[in-house]
């Protein structure tokens, strides 16, 4: 098991959240969930918002000795949330709290153990990347997991 295993058995815990939404454009169900490497368009969840994945992988240690030992896994699954601009903090605090919740210290996914979840600054790069439509709140949640290769 590698990394990937990770990555899909956290973002499927993530969208067991009642504040994933879900609706359908051009005969295409759509979720509000930009998942790695897959089409996304943010303009269709402007009024509702929607959240952006990405994964911060560390590089995996060996955590037993021999062929079959496990790999210690840590790394960090950011999901930015992103709600309307002038919407008050009500929404974004909502779904910090609902992603805290779920990724609680010490609760376990598939193998895979959550170390700790918290809010990140929010940082903008320059002022090109500041968006007039939507606030971005990013959530990083730390993990682990001790997996055979």
């Amino acid at each position: 098991m590698t990394d990937s295993f990770i990555e899909d058995t956290l973002v499927a815990a993530f969208k067991t959240l009642s504040l994933i939404k879900s609706k359908t454009i051009s005969g295409k169900a759509l979720t509000n969930v930009a998942e790695i490497n897959k089409a996304f368009d943010p303009s269709n969840w402007l009024d509702e918002g929607w959240y952006e994945i990405d994964f911060l992988p560390g590089e995996p240690t060996q955590a037993d000795l021999g062929s079959g030992g496990q790999n210690r896994w840590v790394g960090l699954m950011q999901v930015t949330v992103c709600v309307p601009i002038n919407s008050g903090k009500a929404m974004a605090n909502a779904r910090y709290n609902a992603i805290a919740t779920l990724f609680t210290r010490g609760t376990v996914f598939s193998g895979v153990e959550i170390i700790r979840t918290h809010r990140s600054n929010n940082y903008q790069l320059s002022f090109e990347d500041v968006s007039k439509d939507h606030y971005r709140l990013p959530v990083r949640i730390a993990y682990r997991a001790d997996l055979a290769n």
